[in-house]
This record gives structure tokens, C-alpha cells and sequence, in this order.
């Protein structure tokens, strides 16, 4: 008997604990009960899939970049209101030094996109203190918060060439040689386990769900999006996404069309979670106007706090009250 559905998460920048370790911390992350209160008011039940009999499967792919010398500092993810900081940034960028010292030879094109997305991710990193209209916790204290420019450079550089150099690898469909010597075709190889998963949820409901993060948003649009033989998603939910970049839309657009679109033949919702302190999305966090909608069906943005001193985290993402609203409507529960 098939289930009310199946989840397939995708993960997202830089490189990560093991495959099990790290289903486990976001597992961890969504079933929490009222997490953060000072941010969402409670009640904010924790989602035990299990519990609810709903399957899941994780998306794994940084191993194709990292290999599989996989990020063993863990507190970090675990972290309390008291511990975040410094110690979760080391964790997100923990290994971004590992890709290769500089691209292969660009094309005129690959150049551009390279150019372009870094400045608009620097620019994003060096943003001067903004105002928030709540403060996130009382740890911080101010109404005035920072993206990230109290980062060390080190620490920006890091983030801006990984996520660049991730995005290109994939978008550009380029060879990838890992660290010990092991090849591969970047989007290819990423496309292809993304939608072994979604054929396995599908075996198991009819209603598949997608909750990607940070640049596995990109893989989850493009399979949904441009591969013919992606089955049908109920719902897919992007979390922290550089979507809204236009260097990425120009890579993700249809042969001929001016803008990307709502891919509705084999998907029926979009629900975009942000936050607009988050780096990596917070250059244009909101695709509604982006995507054009199709078969009445169009992106909804909703806007929730990733709240701390790095605001791009999947495990704070999967704590919001309202993410896991939308979460527990697309499983029909």
C-alpha cells in the first residue's frame, strides 16, 4: 500500500558530514519542539517522519566535489542559542578550501558567469549592518544586525569561490577530477542520483515532496525543470536558494524563452522560504516575479527567520514554524 507521501531532501554548499550523519542532524532539525522560541512563538511541533509513516530519502552529492573525507566536527550543527557564531561558519565553509586553486580555461561565457556571480555573493558578504524589524534573540540584543561583514575575509573568499565554483561546475555540466583523481560530469552525475531518489519516493507515494537547501535548490529546479524523465513532484520546497540570481535563471531557462518558468506538466506547488539576511539568497530571495507561472500555478515566497550570526543554515531553516506548516500540507496530514 503506497503512503500518504515520500520526502527526498537535498542538501547544499560546501562539504558535509556523512551521508547517514547528516540525514540524521536534519532529521534532528525538523523534529525539534519549539525550537527557538524567542524567534517562533510556540507551539512549533517538531515533524517526526517516521512517526507519521512518511518515507524519506537524502540527496547526497557533496562527496562529487569533497570526496569522502566528510566534516567530523559536529557540535556545531547541534547548536544552542548560546553556541552559535564563529563555530557554525567553520562548520558551513569547513572544506571549501579543498576545490582546486583556480578554474580550468573559460570560456568567454563561463568567465562572465563566474564574474558576475562572485561580485553579486561578495557584495552580499560585505553588506553593511541592516535593520531587522525584531531582533533574533536577546543573546544579540540589537535591532540592528549585520549579514555577514563581520566575517573574516578568509572566511567571505571561501564562501564566494565555493558557491561560485559549485554552480558553475554543475550549470556548465563541466568535468570535475576530485582530489584523488576521481572524475566527474558535474550535472550529469548530480541529476542522476537526484532523480534515482525521486523514483524510489515515487514507488512508495503519489505525492512526492522536495526540500532542498542552498545550492541543492538548483539541482531540484533543473531535474523537475529540464529532465524528461523526472517523475511527478507534488511539491517542492526551496530553502535559502540562489535561484533568484539571474546568472543562474539565464543557465536554467528553456531554449528560447525569456525568462525561467513554472515547470507545471510535472509539478504542482512552489512554496520559497527565506530569509532576507541569508547570503547566498538574499540578493533576490523572491522568485514570484522571476518564474513565470504557468497552468495557473506560480512560486509562493514566504519569508521566515534563519535567525543567528549566519543566517543561511538548514538546520535553522528546518526549525520555522512556517516551513514546517507547509511541510505537514504537502504530505495531506
Amino acid at each position: 500500500m503506497k503512503r500518504d507521501a515520500a520526502v527526498v531532501f537535498v542538501h547544499g554548499l560546501a562539504k558535509k558530514p556523512a551521508p547517514e550523519k547528516l540525514e540524521e542532524i536534519w532529521m534532528w532539525a525538523l523534529s525539534r519542539d519549539n525550537p527557538m522560541p524567542s524567534v517562533f512563538a510556540p507551539p512549533n511541533s517538531g515533524i517526526h517522519l517516521d512517526n507519521r509513516g512518511i518515507p524519506k530519502h537524502f540527496g547526497y552529492y557533496a562527496d562529487v566535489f569533497y570526496g569522502t573525507d566528510y566534516e567530523t566536527e559536529l557540535s556545531s550543527y547541534y547548536e544552542s542559542a548560546a553556541d552559535a557564531g564563529e563555530a557554525e561558519i567553520a562548520a558551513e565553509v569547513a572544506g571549501m578550501e579543498d576545490l582546486p586553486g583556480k578554474m580550468p580555461s573559460l570560456t568567454d561565457e563561463e568567465q562572465f558567469f563566474v564574474t558576475r556571480l562572485e561580485a553579486k555573493f561578495s557584495a552580499q558578504l560585505a553588506l553593511s549592518p541592516v535593520a531587522v524589524a525584531n531582533p533574533v534573540s536577546s543573546l544579540e540584543g540589537a535591532s540592528e544586525y549585520e549579514i555577514a561583514s563581520w566575517l573574516p575575509a578568509p572566511v567571505k573568499q571561501a564562501i564566494v569561490r565555493a558557491a561560485a565554483m559549485e554552480a558553475y561546475y554543475y550549470l556548465f555540466d563541466k568535468e570535475y577530477v576530485r582530489q584523488d583523481g576521481r572524475r566527474f560530469k558535474v550535472r550529469e552525475e548530480l541529476r542522476t542520483r537526484l532523480l534515482h531518489k525521486l523514483n524510489a519516493a515515487r514507488e512508495e507515494s503519489d505525492r512526492v515532496i522536495i526540500v532542498s537547501h542552498s545550492m541543492g535548490t538548483i539541482v531540484a529546479y533543473d531535474v523537475i525543470r529540464n529532465c524528461d524523465n523526472c517523475p511527478h513532484v507534488h511539491t517542492l520546497l526551496t530553502l535559502g536558494s540562489p535561484l533568484g540570481v539571474k546568472e543562474v535563471q539565464d543557465e536554467l531557462r528553456a531554449p528560447g524563452s525569456s525568462k525561467p518558468d513554472f515547470p507545471p506538466s510535472r509539478l504542482d506547488r512552489w512554496i520559497n522560504i527565506y530569509d532576507p539576511l541569508d547570503p547566498i539568497c538574499g540578493a533576490d530571495p523572491r522568485f514570484a516575479n522571476d518564474y513565470a507561472g504557468a497552468g495557473g500555478k506560480g512560486v509562493e515566497d514566504i519569508k521566515e527567520s534563519n535567525w543567528g550570526r549566519w543566517r543561511h543554515s538548514a538546520t535553522h531553516y528546518l526549525a520555522g514554524s512556517r516551513l514546517r506548516e507547509q511541510l505537514i500540507a504537502a504530505m495531506g496530514q
